[in-house]
């Protein structure tokens, strides 16, 4: 792969290429779209799924890891394949693959077909995220990247989290969830159309694929995948399953990661962006992103469900505004730093502000929230996530060599993904902990012969007579009752620690990574100057 040449630059002077080119986007942002329809499928539809395909949770669960650790695995070799050929031509194909692969979701039940499908489905959306990136960068020239790689991120970045889990929620309610992926069909032929502007261009360049070394991954990724998915379920390191998965995950990554930095001919070349320093700043802040997008996306469902007793509708529903002002941060971010031409990494702070003030906001949720309580919050959190993914994506992958570039894309989203699994594992076992420790402070005052509880019984049994209930049976119904709203409180206590645990994220990792770009930074001006 060959950098562009002052020719293919100057032909974006041309309306007719210019349009072809923004076709070509389009369809971009629309594969994408169908890598978040069928990432965010199982989240909303698992429990008719469970249904008709007679299948235990853990089974389905194990469906779930299959997709994720060939999505994560597809991010390093994907590159490969874009080296090897065309961009375009590897995002038709993870287009074809992910319209087959949900498809023929809706043809069995039987389990093993069903994984299978979801591998397909996780290989391809990593392609169509990796070489859909890739494309735009080599397409559109430098000046217009910001406003370009914000509309992508409409497609990568606000879908999976906003739009398509209202989208699938609504199918759930009114078909099923075989509609989920039915509708990705549409989507890819339209997709498929709009990549013909790109014409055919295509080639093949000879390359070896490092079948050892993707085994060896494959395995790693899906191994530590099942430890975040399911290690808060067996309480981490006091089983012994996990941690001797965590080890051997972790080992085989640790190979792959030792193999590629001492042998980088014929290997993955997954090493090679890490010697930019503003993209090595950029990976560790995506991780953070990561956690945090993630982690959130997970917390305001959990809490409209389990707290607020939303619907599955109106919990996916509840997320669009967020998602809104997330577009339109995303599209403000990329004319602010393409038209008054301001440096990406200004950006960064006001998005940590934005999303920080908005999950301070929500830790002082109660009970008693709804909708127009939860709103401005949400707002701000679009908002926040709009700047901050902008200006990220610029700052890791614009500085990149043409021959490097899909790697960086790889790792970047590598690290995201990685940084959302940990954010909503971790999350979740801090939701678990917080409510036991909360659930045993509130229940020392639910002790008979309290004078508060007692009062608060005789209340409760007054409103219980009130409404019809006998005289004799509105106590004994009174103290479950208290039960009850003891565990609805505690949960609540939880989410707002686990919203204000977001805010202290940002608080700790923010000095971090600042030293990370000082020390980055140093590195490079000492290597100038010894130069």
């Amino acid at each position: 792969m060959t950098h562009r040449t002052e020719s293919e630059k100057g032909a974006f002077r041309h309306p007719d290429t210019l349009l072809s080119a923004w076709l070509v986007a389009t369809g971009v942002v629309l594969a994408a779209f169908m890598d978040a329809v069928a990432s965010t499928a199982l989240s909303i539809g698992r429990i008719d799924m469970l249904g008709d395909i007679y299948a235990t949770p853990d089974e389905l669960a194990m469906v779930d890891i299959a997709f994720i650790a060939a999505k994560l695995t597809a991010f390093l070799v994907a590159p490969l394949l874009v080296t090897a050929a065309r961009p375009t031509a590897c995002l038709r194909a993870g287009v074809v693959m992910l319209l087959l692969g949900c498809a023929a979701m809706t043809l069995s039940v039987d389990l093993v077909w069903i994984c299978v499908f979801r591998v397909v489905q996780g290989l391809a959306g990593g392609t169509i995220l990796v070489a859909g990136q890739t494309l735009l960068f080599f397409r559109f020239p430098s000046r217009h990247q910001p406003t370009v790689q914000a509309v992508f991120a409409v497609g990568a970045v606000m879908a999976p989290t906003t739009i398509t889990p209202a989208l699938q929620g609504w199918l759930v309610d009114h078909f099923s969830w075989d509609w989920i992926f039915l509708a990705n069909v549409p989507l890819g032929i339209a997709a498929l159309v709009l990549l013909a502007a790109d014409g055919n261009r295509t080639y093949w360049r000879a390359t070896t694929l490092p079948v050892v070394e993707v085994t060896v991954l494959g395995i790693s990724t899906a191994l530590l995948t099942y430890v975040l998915l399911q290690g808060s379920r067996f309480n981490w390191s006091d089983d012994m399953g996990i941690t001797g998965l965590s080890t051997i995950g972790v080992a085989a990554a640790g190979l792959v990661v030792v193999r590629e930095a001492r042998f980088r001919s014929g290997s993955l070349q997954a090493v090679a962006p890490f010697a930019d320093p503003d993209f090595r700043f950029g990976f560790l802040v995506s991780l953070v992103a990561g956690f945090a997008l993630s982690g959130s996306t997970y917390l305001i469902p959990a809490f409209a469900l389990n707290v607020l007793d939303f619907t599955a509708t109106a919990a996916g529903v509840l997320l669009l505004p967020s998602g809104a002002m997330l577009a339109l941060g995303l599209l403000f971010s990329g004319l602010l730093i393409e038209k008054a031409g301001v440096h990406p990494i200004a950006l960064v702070p006001f998005g940590v502000l934005l999303f920080s003030g908005a999950m301070w906001l929500l830790s002082g949720s109660t009970s008693g929230s709804g909708t127009p309580d939860l709103t401005p919050a949400l707002l701000l959190r679009g908002s926040g996530l709009g700047l901050l993914f902008v200006a990220l994506t610029l700052v890791t992958l614009r500085g990149l060599a043409a021959d490097i570039l899909p790697f960086g894309i790889g790792l970047f989203n590598l690290g995201k993904q990685a940084g959302g699994l940990m954010g909503t594992a971790l999350l979740q076992t801090y939701i678990d902990h917080q409510n036991a420790l909360n659930r045993t402070m509130l229940s020392t005052h639910l002790v008979r012969g309290d004078p508060a509880l007692d009062q608060r019984l005789r209340a409760t049994a007054n409103i219980l007579t009130s409404n019809g209930a006998d005289i004799l049976a509105a106590p004994k119904i009174a103290f479950p009752l208290l039960q009850r709203s003891l565990e609805r409180q505690a949960s609540t206590i939880s989410f707002d620690e686990a919203f204000f645990a977001l805010v202290l994220l940002f608080a700790v990792a923010a000095p971090c990574l600042i030293g990370a770009k000082q020390l980055f930074s140093r590195k490079v001006l000492r290597r100038n100057q010894t130069g």
